[in-house]
């Protein structure tokens, strides 16, 4: 277990001072920002924009493979010493997509008034959000020292209970191996729920009329470890659109769950064969984050999920000798 217990404590502390990294760069960000100068400004446009973003498939490297998410795009114009400028980079804080769009909007309406703070030795650099959320920086450290604690925590409590345990197992030299599946395996069960609990969840999202934009396959190149080769795949790629409130949303997630992917493109063309371009579709949307949507309230693959949970605890068990 004292390999473990360096393990759990070593990626505990990456992953923390990784974090801390990041609230320390945005800090400086934050506090530089500060500085800026204000004047006038005036938002000339408000509109949701949907963005390609690149995404990589779960443990393994991936190029030029995108997904679809909704930005609130806010562009404003000022002026420094006479001399216009425009802008759409309009806060400090980061947004991923899918997050806040009608609230942004909202708070930021075509024609409005706002204070615009510039750099003073770059007055084309401006901002009209100069803080981040109260709280953050707080809730970063906070999360940070929280990652150490709690694994040290961990570690010697219920590491302890299963080093204690051990002599009471039929096969308790491979208590070591056993534990590694065993987190493993519950790691998996929880995601499997999560999915399943989403799926629940968007059936009962209210429904939008939709329509089929783009109905296709996605090539890209992807490879499992950095020194295999680069192998094309394919996956389908199904972009709609609908409105909520006046604001029209562009998404692709069909289902729930990972997208499959395949190097034979007859393998992953089912969607596309059922959501025809230019076809109409029942979009469900979250109410509370209209930018998040699907088109099935299901999840893809959930069967595989339960079978490697099952799997890995079945392992755990297998290697200390209780079947």
């Amino acid at each position: 277990m004292l390999d473990i217990k360096f393990l759990l404590i070593g990626f505990a502390c990456l992953v923390a001072g990784g974090l801390s990294l990041v609230t320390l760069l945005k800090w400086r960000e934050v506090r530089a920002v500060s500085r800026w100068l204000p004047t006038p400004g005036k938002i000339i446009s408000s509109r949701v924009e949907a963005r390609e973003v690149t995404s990589s498939g779960s443990g393994s490297d991936s190029s030029t493979s995108t997904e679809i998410r909704n930005f609130p795009a806010i562009t404003f114009q000022y002026k420094v010493g006479g001399k216009s400028f425009q802008s759409s980079h309009y806060s400090v804080q980061e947004n991923l997509g899918n997050f806040e769009v009608p609230e942004t909007l909202a708070r930021f309406p075509k024609g409005a008034a706002v204070t615009v703070f510039y750099d003073p030795s770059n007055p084309a650099k401006a901002v009209i959000e100069r803080t981040m959320p109260e709280g953050a920086f707080k809730f970063m450290a906070t999360l940070s020292v929280g990652l150490v604690v709690g694994a040290l925590v961990l570690v010697f409590s219920v590491g302890g209970a299963l080093e204690a345990i051990g002599p009471h197992l039929p096969k308790p030299q491979n208590l070591s191996a056993a534990v590694l599946l065993l987190v493993m395996g519950l790691f998996i069960l929880r995601m499997g729920f999560a999915q399943k609990s989403l799926a629940e969840q968007a059936a009962k999202w209210p429904v939008t009329a939709g329509r089929i934009d783009t109905s296709g396959l996605q090539e890209f190149q992807t490879r499992n470890s950095g020194y295999r080769p680069w192998r094309t795949v394919f996956k389908s790629r199904i972009v709609y659109s609908y409105s909520v409130a006046g604001q029209r949303y562009s998404a692709d997630r069909v289902a729930f769950g990972g997208k499959l992917t395949a190097t034979l493109p007859s393998l992953v063309g089912g969607q596309s064969k059922r959501y025809v371009e230019g076809s109409k579709v029942d979009v469900h949307y979250d109410p509370a984050n209209p930018a998040a949507a699907v088109l099935e309230c299901k999840v893809l693959g959930l069967w595989v999920l339960w079978v490697s949970a099952a799997g890995f605890l079945g392992g755990a068990a297998l290697l200390v000798g209780l079947i």
